[in-house]
């Protein structure tokens, strides 16, 4: 049977509708892709046909509905990428793989579905689709993550942002964004992952996109939940799965239900937070994400574990631990082995307790390793010169004005003498902000780079001797979640008086990122570097702390010191020195390496 035009038509307009419909409300783009099947069947309209089987698949996906005999996603997607494939359409074949790259991920086949997800931005980017592009690239970043590649996720969602950036796509940059966000979260950054969550949902409102909103608004809820706001956490979660059951996303209503049941875990609602969870359990085993699963006993696990009923506890977390494994998701699996060994110690069996911590531990070096601690410090380092440029502009831009303001007043003969003075204090307030941190009142970032390369070139020129030092506080992210970041800042403050106080006038120190400082030891060789480094440290191990915060230990740094050579790049030296840290961190921290 031939297709008419306005056959033809109908069943494309259909297939649109339900496209369209998939992430505001699933189930009535079921039904319209269900209608344009039957359709296309019956007039063998082969194109409409394929889209028609693709948009079920992406709607049963979502829905986690059963399929009839036979049509399972799976099957249905091979249909479409098959009928696409033979008809040449490669933008419909990209959509129908990246949906089995979906399923592929929630199935734990983490490697086969980043194969496919690159085969689907190979097919994007020779047709020319840069935002199809990046969301190909977004979907490798979320495997990378899921992996526990953490390093590779981080980097593909910097690019991701890029190519979205580029084509002015606001709804892939807001997925970019969440996802940097949740990076940022898991890497222990939370005022920067929040920064990046906050700027996604405000992108995504401003779309018809409301399944990601549900996703932003839970990873805002499991980040103010992690950061000791419970409340506002709470807000976010219901709001997440009002959303979600508006959608009939079921991977969505899964996570709102978790990120509301730990929300009222915190305040002791247990009872209500198992009634939400016992549903998470439903939808998450009717979807087959072995993922979602996991999460699920994962959070179960936390009120038997709270209420002392450890053995109750165990059984859920090993099952957790068994699907986090057959998954390939080693944030859970860490997950699994931290509340294995916190309920093993409360069952009294320390060596499964010991077991288990030291596999968590494990499990943590994978995921925040040197590759991924490096990638992050390229990133927050990239953001804040992108902050500096953006905030130098604006500067600029105020001191055009002003010196057009002085230009007419002095024109006019008017408040010539106010606008001069407001002239100085922009020109000292631009001066002072292009070389100290705002936090610690030493060198910031900017004029340590500046003075570095300074030196260095001085050294050479000359053959003096040169040292730079990289300090870094110990286990800095405790006092910060035991005492507050209000308590940390003053540490940091307080850190930053000690190295000046105790360093030379013609040495420059400054705070290089976070809980870093820097310090650069002019006409120093590597063994009186050391010696001032030694001396640095032992200040700071001596110092009353408690004068900071009563509940304040002792505090220690580590150090990692390199020395100039002869013909090595400026940043040698900085990366030398960093190795060197790298060193006395793993040494056992509070200790000098160079």
């Amino acid at each position: 049977m031939n297709t008419t035009a306005p056959q033809a038509a109908e069943i494309d307009a259909l297939v649109a509708q339900a496209h369209a419909l998939r992430h505001t409300d699933a189930r009535a783009a079921l039904a319209l892709a269900e209608h344009a099947h039957t359709l296309a069947l019956a007039c063998d309209h082969q194109r409409g046909l394929a889209y028609a089987l693709l948009r079920r698949a992406v709607c049963l996906s979502i829905l986690g509905d059963a399929a009839p005999a036979g049509e399972d996603c799976e099957s249905l997607l091979q249909q479409a990428v098959s009928l696409l494939r033979s008809l040449g359409d490669q933008a419909g074949e990209a959509e129908a793989l990246n949906q089995q790259g979906v399923r592929l991920g929630m199935a734990g086949h983490g490697e086969a579905a980043i194969r496919v997800f690159e085969q689907v931005r190979a097919l994007r980017a020779a047709v020319g689709d840069r935002v199809g592009e990046a969301a190909a690239l977004h979907n490798i970043a979320l495997q990378h993550r899921h992996n526990g590649d953490l390093a590779l996720a981080l980097a593909c969602a910097q690019e991701t942002l890029e190519l979205a950036q580029q084509s002015d796509d606001g709804r892939v940059q807001a997925y970019a964004l969440t996802h940097l966000g949740t990076l940022l979260a898991m890497l222990e950054e939370p005022a920067a992952a929040e920064q990046h969550l906050r700027a996604s949902l405000a992108l995504v409102r401003a779309t018809a996109d409301r399944a990601h909103e549900s996703t932003v608004l839970v990873s805002l809820s499991q980040l103010l939940r992690k950061t000791g706001d419970a409340a506002a956490a709470g807000t976010l979660a219901e709001q997440a799965l009002v959303l979600a059951r508006g959608t009939g996303n079921m991977g969505d209503q899964v996570d709102a239900l978790v990120a509301l049941a730990q929300a009222l875990q915190e305040h002791g609602a247990h009872a209500v937070a198992g009634a939400w969870l016992d549903e998470a359990a439903a939808l998450a085993q009717r979807r087959g994400d072995l993922s979602l699963e996991a999460e699920v006993l994962l959070a179960q696990a936390e009120t038997p574990r709270a209420l002392g009923r450890p053995a109750e506890a165990l059984a859920l977390l090993a099952q957790a631990h068994q699907l986090a494994e057959a998954a390939g998701a080693l944030q859970l699996c860490a997950q699994a082995h931290e509340g294995l060994s916190l309920a093993h110690e409360a069952a009294g069996d320390l060596a499964a307790a010991l077991r288990h911590q030291r596999a968590f531990q494990a499990c943590e070096r994978r995921l925040r390793n040197q590759p991924a601690q490096r990638r992050l410090r390229q990133f927050l380092q990239q953001q804040a010169l992108t902050s500096a440029e953006h905030d130098a502009q604006a500067e600029r831009a105020r001191s055009a004005q002003l010196l057009q303001a002085l230009d007419e007043a002095r024109r006019a003969e008017q408040s010539r003498s106010q606008l001069l003075a407001e002239l100085q204090a922009q020109a000292e307030l631009l001066q002072q902000l292009a070389r100290e941190d705002g936090l610690t009142g030493v060198a910031n970032r900017r004029w340590l780079d500046l003075q570095l390369q300074r030196e260095t070139e001085r050294a050479r020129r000359f053959g003096h001797p040169l040292a730079v030092a990289m300090i870094d506080v110990d286990h800095f992210k405790a006092v910060n979640d035991q005492l507050s970041h209000g308590v940390g800042d003053a540490v940091l403050r307080t850190l930053a008086g000690l190295l000046r106080a105790n360093c030379r006038a013609s040495d420059v120190l400054g705070r290089y990122g976070g809980e870093e400082f820097m310090l650069i030891l002019v006409e120093s060789s590597l063994a009186q570097a050391l010696e001032a480094c030694e001396k640095l440290r032992e200040r700071v191990a001596r110092h009353a702390w408690t004068a900071v915060h009563p509940g304040l230990r002792a505090l220690s740094v580590s150090i990692g010191v390199a020395a100039f050579e002869a013909g090595a790049p400026d940043e040698g030296l900085v990366q030398a020195a960093d190795r060197q840290l790298y060193r006395a961190k793993h040494a056992g921290r509070d200790r000098v390496c160079g």
